[in-house]
């Protein structure tokens, strides 16, 4: 039989890999999977602290007369905006640095947690649309990371 070092069994990052740690994505208003809330941005694990997350509207979304652009998790199938809103955003409008105000941030997450994007629009359909997204968060080391396998 086979044995594995269970240290390593975590997807999200080796034990040693703590600090504060960064991902992002840039998201367009025709990519796939957008639209229902389930376009995965990234990943942090368990007691990780979501210290900010920030977007840029790099061009700005032009749907006829809604442009809803959130950024957040999924329970049980339902997305919620917990990590930046539309008014965190404001996807109809090119501009730097905005920056997140979810309740995701500033507090250990409660399980391995996966980042979503969702854009909703009505009227006209959007031509145009993209941005760029970042966070980042601390990751703590886990006292004994072979605990962390059976999770």
């Amino acid at each position: 039989m086979a044995r594995h070092n269970p240290i390593y069994t975590n997807a999200y990052h080796h034990p040693e890999d703590t600090g504060l740690h960064t991902m992002g994505r840039i998201v367009n208003f025709g990519d796939a999977d957008l639209a229902t809330g389930l376009l995965p941005c990234g990943s942090f694990e368990k007691n990780s602290v979501i210290d900010f997350a920030r977007v840029s509207i790099l061009t700005a979304f032009n749907a006829g007369t809604t442009n809803t652009l959130e950024f957040g998790t999924v329970t049980n199938g339902t997305f919620t905006a917990d990590i930046m809103s539309a008014a965190d955003t404001a996807a109809g409008t090119l501009g730097n640095r905005k920056n997140g105000t979810g309740a995701k941030l500033g507090a250990p997450l409660a399980t391995d947690t996966i980042v979503y994007a969702r854009f909703t629009q009505a009227g006209t359909a959007a031509t145009a649309g993209q941005a760029m997204f970042w966070m980042a968060a601390f990751i703590p080391q886990t006292p004994d990371p072979r605990t962390r396998a059976g999770d």
